[in-house]
């Protein structure tokens, strides 16, 4: 507020705030309205003047006419836009509770001192998150994080090896990995860059550590729960469920960088998961005539980590012979397309 608007302020309350908006409907510049009609363009005639080459010198003025406000559209060639209406000049249009406009390249927003104020929004935790990581020290944010997640890789790695495996190969396996998702959290940093002004890699460094480890950790129980409690579907879902933590860590990413648009990104995400998710379950059965890729249970524990009690051997028997009409067909389909494969060669 200017010296002008604070002698102002001593004699007449304001009755509306003009605020100029950047692209993602952030304030950049306010104006206090004191008196109706309110004149807005480039000319240093006009109540609020604005630096847009696009607006004319007497673009446009604000007037609350029998108590309802209106814009009328002043000498341009570029007119402004409400809603889905674009006004020519000489136009006047009654704004209602639709006070957003665009006159030129600027949007503004007309807020009136008589309406009730909107309720304070919630901020995204993530949002909070990042503010307070970027003046927290290093060691405190990351650090912890990054040797959580180096003691897993390592751990992963000395699973999947044989004893004697040399050092370096478990070297390389953890720099790889590192590097892979040190690299992810740098694209989304660009993109923090590019939209919010600052580059936040610590914030989306951490979300790829937390989402890395919650993936790894479902990724490890899943099949474990499957064989302890006779669940079987509980490792077949492992994939579905992998795609919804990547899903879930890009919404996370996003978020950081677009705040603002938390419905739109939300939806495109859920849309995203679902129709990746209901592609894939018809290319299985496409392919291999069930919903997921996996067959059976992948780990096998020592037996007394089983929760239910054995099946007999019968029951194995028993499905097994469900399961001959099924292969039988199969087997038929399958040398179907391969006499008909010998045929179109002979042809040829």
């Amino acid at each position: 507020m200017d010296s002008s608007e604070e002698g102002r302020s001593r004699i007449a309350a304001p009755v509306a705030l003009i605020e100029r908006l950047d692209r993602d409907g952030h304030v950049l510049q306010s104006t206090l309205v004191y008196r109706w009609p309110m004149k807005i363009g480039r000319s240093f005639d006009a109540d609020l003047v604005l630096d847009d080459p696009h607006l004319a010198p007497q673009h446009a003025e604000l007037d609350d006419v029998d108590g309802q406000l209106h814009l009328r559209i002043g000498q341009t060639i570029n007119g402004a836009v409400v809603g889905a209406r674009h006004l020519q000049a000489g136009e006047v249009m009654a704004l209602g509770v639709a006070r957003a406009l665009r006159l030129g390249n600027t949007r503004l927003r007309v807020r009136l001192a008589s309406e009730p104020m909107a309720p304070e929004q919630p901020l995204d935790r993530h949002v909070t998150r990042a503010a307070l990581e970027a003046s927290a020290p290093l060691w405190r944010v990351v650090l912890p994080l990054l040797l959580v997640s180096m003691l897993v890789m390592w751990f992963d790695e000395w699973l999947d090896n044989d004893p004697g495996t040399p050092v370096n190969t478990y070297l390389s396996a953890m720099l790889m990995t590192l590097s892979a998702t040190m690299g992810w959290a740098l694209f989304w940093s660009l993109g923090n860059k590019l939209f919010q002004g600052r580059l936040a890699y610590m914030a989306h460094l951490r979300l790829a550590l937390i989402y890395g480890l919650i993936w790894t950790a479902l990724d490890s129980a899943l099949p474990l729960l499957a064989f302890a409690t006779d669940w079987s579907f509980l490792s077949h879902i492992s994939g579905v469920v992998g795609a919804g933590v990547l899903c879930a860590l890009v919404w996370a990413h996003l978020g950081l960088i677009l705040p603002g648009h938390r419905v739109g990104v939300t939806a495109g995400v859920l849309t995203m998961y679902a129709v990746g998710i209901g592609l894939h379950i018809w290319f299985n059965e496409q392919r291999t005539g069930q919903m997921f890729t996996e067959r059976y249970v992948t780990a096998l524990p020592p037996p007394s980590w089983r929760l239910v009690d054995a099946k007999p051997t019968s029951v194995l028997i028993q499905d097994a012979r469900a399961l001959k009409d099924k292969l039988d067909k199969q087997a038929k389909e399958d040398q179907g397309d391969d006499a008909v494969e010998v045929v179109s060669g002979g042809d040829d």
